[in-house]
């Protein structure tokens, strides 16, 4: 199907190509997840960074990534993900852990410092997928932030696309996708 339905369609679709033997980092680790999407991605030669403040995600993501070994989880914030050297893709999945404290959620400062390093931590050809809800208490200055953050990436070192759910009812996420062009 071309046009997609759910957010995680669209970032399967991004799977898809070819990432085996890349890093890949998730940024907002949750329940693992994604963490389990990018490690399927890279194979068994690549590696998968991950970060999270709560150590309740962490754990929960550690019991279902228990059969792979070539992962590392950070309980820290995104906002250190320059820590890492270099990688080819990274994903954000903004908001709260699902079943826990809907207090506890990302915010619009320590994002889009995380994407500013992030942006300049990826390499030629890499992508940032971005899914950013609207519905906590954070999330509406998040979201704006995030627009203007993104609106503003310079277009001769960028692809910048956000994908909406248009007609779908109590606040679908947006997906943005930012792609780092490769230098001729």
């Amino acid at each position: 199907m071309i046009v997609k339905e759910k957010y995680y369609e669209i970032v399967d679709e991004i799977l898809s190509h070819n990432f085996l033997g890349k890093i890949a980092v998730d940024a907002t680790v949750g329940k693992g997840k994604d963490t389990l999407k990018l490690l399927k991605a890279v194979g068994d030669e690549g590696f998968v960074y991950g970060f999270d403040l709560q150590k309740e995600a962490l754990d929960a993501a550690n019991k279902l990534l228990k059969d792979y070994k070539n992962y590392k989880l950070f309980l820290e914030s995104h906002e250190n993900l320059d820590k890492l050297e270099k990688f080819d893709l990274v994903i954000y999945n903004l908001g709260y852990l699902p079943g826990s404290d809907k207090k506890i959620t990302t915010l619009k400062d320590s994002t889009i410092n995380s994407l500013k390093k992030a942006t300049e931590k990826i390499i030629e050809g890499g992508i940032i997928i971005v899914v950013s809800y609207l519905g906590h208490e954070n999330s509406f200055e998040e979201r704006e932030g995030l627009d203007e953050f993104l609106k503003n990436l310079d277009q001769k070192i960028f692809k910048v696309e956000k994908r909406e759910f248009y007609n779908q009812k109590n606040n679908p996420p947006i997906v943005y996708l930012i792609e780092k062009k490769v230098e001729k």
